[in-house]
């Protein structure tokens, strides 16, 4: 009996770890000719928070585990324009070497530091030493077009260029098409990911981040069952199984890179961290001084503790335990509030009436600045200057739309 329970447990535990949803756009098939690259983060660390690292060749930011100090990113930027993340495959390992694995955050840290295109990335991966202790389907944009997703193992790699795809995108959950069909992983959240994309996405309309958070990372459809929840059929309660935004879900990416050629300065890392129903996407840019100090480590000296935690993070995980998964005797963390984040509760607004009340004046503040910039309205010393400034009322808005649901 022992052993049966500890193997459930054991199964479960795999079950729900290491699991992520993604899809990157080409920019051949986007109005404005700028690819997007997207990483719903599913992890056992919920908490999450943006660094900043001088690699060898590139300066670059990424999303970390608070906890680790160096050494490893989950999804990142380079100055020079590339981008990069992963998801978890668990159908690719072809060995059975006794190697050090899971190095994908260690991979992605190496590559940020090293690479500035796709062709040096290839280059690149074939004189890092093997076994490279991965299993994971990496994607990959750059600011000279490029558009690319591999799956990567021990020993052997394999690139699906998303810019030959004929629908001008590519969907990728936890497991590679390379792979073994028996072992697939988040065949769910892929059926589900590529209905939404194949009725949202079109060549002849500008597919914003913003868009792309709602309709993935908060959108409560499971297109196995059949059903797809909103203000008006909102249960009180649903179980949390094999939707896009999971109790374990720790960070949104969406990357919105540049125009094959154009500055790589003006690529955008929007940022989520937190539960997405509850936690805003801040637009990142390349410049260390510009990073705004909720996002990163509250004390960026410190070694370990809640001091490396990020205050946007903290803020959207609290808010999470506390209304969106309330339950927490039995197994009642494997029940989401559906109507306290669709519909409000207690004199209280729907959890996502004040997220996208957040970013909708975070778009205001950002987008026409920015626009300004790109089309050189506005130097770079003006505008750092302003989003600076600007960027420090974005968690105050935070503050004042969650009110309600913070102690």
């Amino acid at each position: 009996m022992k052993k049966i329970v500890l193997l459930t447990i054991a199964l479960f535990s795999v079950s729900i770890t290491f699991a992520c949803t993604s899809f990157i756009i080409s920019g051949k098939a986007t109005p404005s000719g700028k690819p997007m690259m997207f990483k719903h983060r599913d992890t056992d660390e919920l908490n999450n928070r943006i660094a900043h690292f001088q690699g060898k060749k590139y300066a670059f930011m990424g999303l970390v585990n608070a906890p680790s100090l160096d050494g490893e990113v989950w999804a990142g930027m380079n100055e020079a324009g590339l981008c990069i993340m992963n998801t978890a495959s668990y159908n690719l390992r072809e060995d059975m070497l006794e190697c050090q694995m899971d190095r994908e955050g260690e991979f992605m840290y190496h590559v940020l530091g090293q690479c500035a295109t796709l062709q040096e990335f290839e280059a690149w991966i074939d004189t890092y030493p093997q076994p490279w202790g991965v299993e994971a389907n990496f994607g990959i944009i750059d600011a000279q077009g490029g558009a690319a997703y591999y799956e990567i193992n021990n020993h052997r790699w394999i690139k699906y260029d998303v810019n030959e795809e004929a629908n001008g995108y590519r969907v990728v959950t936890n497991f590679s098409f390379a792979g073994r069909h028996e072992d697939y992983e988040g065949w769910e959240r892929y059926q589900t990911a590529s209905a939404i994309m194949k009725e949202a996405f079109s060549r002849e309309r500008e597919f914003s981040a913003i868009d792309a958070i709602n309709l993935f990372s908060r959108k409560y459809r499971h297109e196995v069952l059949g059903v797809n929840y909103h203000r008006e059929n909102a249960p009180q309660y649903i179980v949390d199984q094999d939707y896009i935004p999971r109790r374990i879900t720790s960070a949104v990416i969406c990357f919105q890179g540049v125009t094959e050629g154009n500055d790589p300065k003006y690529s955008i890392m929007w940022s989520a961290l937190g539960y997405p129903a509850c936690a805003v996407a801040i637009p990142l840019l390349m410049n260390s001084s510009s990073l705004p100090a909720y996002m990163t480590a509250r004390n960026p000296k410190a070694k370990k503790g809640e001091a490396l935690h990020s205050e946007m993070c903290d803020a959207s995980l609290q808010i999470k335990d506390q209304w969106a998964f309330p339950m927490h005797i039995s197994n009642g963390k494997r029940y989401v509030a559906l109507q306290t984040i669709l519909v409000g509760n207690e004199n209280k607004p729907a959890l996502m009436t004040s997220t996208n009340n957040v970013e909708t004046k975070i778009q205001s503040d950002f987008l026409p600045l920015y626009q300004q910039w790109v089309e050189g309205n506005l130097d770079d010393k003006t505008f750092y200057k302003w989003y600076q400034q600007s960027s420090k009322n974005w968690m105050k808005y935070y503050y004042s739309a969650f009110a309600p649901y913070i102690k």
